[in-house]
Parts: C-alpha cells; structure tokens; sequence
C-alpha cells in the first residue's frame, strides 16, 4: 500500500508545482500585455463598427496620445484625428477644429479605441494566453473589450468591442522604438 502512494504523492506533487509556474507565466503575460499597452507603436487598422466600415493609420506615441489618420471610406479619407490628454485636434482638407474629449459620444469608435489603447489598466485586465495568442479582456467606459496579442512578439492583433459591433482587425503593427533605433544605424 505504501508503494502505491508513492506516484500518487508524487503526481499530486507535480501537479501543484506545475500549478505554480502556470500561475507565474499568467502574472509574466499579464506584465507583458501592460508593458507592451504602454509602449508607441503604430499599425493599420481595418474599423468594423455598428454596422460601418473604416480604415485608419493608427498611431499612439505617448501615455494618452493616439493619433489615426483615415483612409476609407472614401468620406473619410484625409480626416486625421489626434487625441492627448483631455484635447482632440481634427484636420480635414486644411480645416482644424480642436475639440474636448468630453465633446465625443463615450460610444464612439474614437473614444472607444483610445480607451483600450491607452487607458487605465491596473487591475482590470484578464489575461488568457492560448497556443499561438494572449487575449487581455478588460471593461471600459461600460463596455468589454478584447484585445488579442501575438504570443510571440506581443504585437496586436486584432481589437475587440462587442456591445458596439467593434472589430479592430490590425495590420503592419510596428514598435516605434525598435523603427527608431533600426534606423539610426
């Protein structure tokens, strides 16, 4: 009887040791998925949104300053919209308006976006790392969002608003320091 207990200690002893280093690697992708929010990058971003289809240059290069420079549709295309801080700077065909962040509906594709991007993450996020991805699930502004992450590069993509229809498929994503540094050499 004591023979037979022996792998079954032993597995039990594995099991929670492995318990362990799976709950380490959940809190180092948790790190990754902040450290990763908090650094300037850009990528281009195909917009499925209530319905409606856009296209943009998305750029966010400091703690709150996201930048996207539309595309498509065709109405769009040369709108740039510019958000730092609590200020909102929109061009179009040389006309700037500059804006408050309040004077945007919190449901719009804007707000959303530059919420996720760049908003408050301590404690509000859920990682789940699966095979080839890490999905960051979090709540703003009343709404869930979801954002996926390559496994391996930790580069975005593809963002996820459900309550709104929101789809963010990402493309071309690109740190901006590592394009910095590449191209001082």
């Amino acid at each position: 009887m004591k023979f037979r207990m022996i792998p079954l200690l032993l597995a039990v002893a594995m099991a929670l040791g492995g318990c362990g280093k799976v709950k380490e690697q959940m809190t180092g992708y948790d790190s990754l998925v902040k450290e990763s929010l908090g650094r300037a990058y850009s990528f281009t971003a195909e917009f499925a949104y209530d319905g409606g289809t856009a296209a943009a240059q998305v750029t966010k290069t400091g703690e709150a300053d996201v930048r996207l420079d539309f595309t498509a549709p065709e109405t769009l295309d040369g709108l740039s919209v510019s958000a730092g801080g609590e200020e909102i700077l929109v061009e179009y065909r040389g006309m700037e308006v500059d804006l408050s962040a309040y004077d945007l509906p919190t449901q719009s594709i804007l707000t959303l976006l530059r919420e996720v991007l760049t908003g408050e993450k301590e404690g509000k996020l859920t990682t789940e790392v699966g095979e080839d991805t890490v999905t960051a699930s979090g709540t703003i502004i009343l709404t869930t969002y979801q954002i996926v992450f390559d496994k391996e590069t930790m580069e975005i993509r593809k963002i996820l608003i459900p309550s709104v229809d929101g789809e963010v498929a990402v493309t071309d994503f690109t740190y901006l320091e590592e394009e910095e540094e590449s191209a001082s050499y």
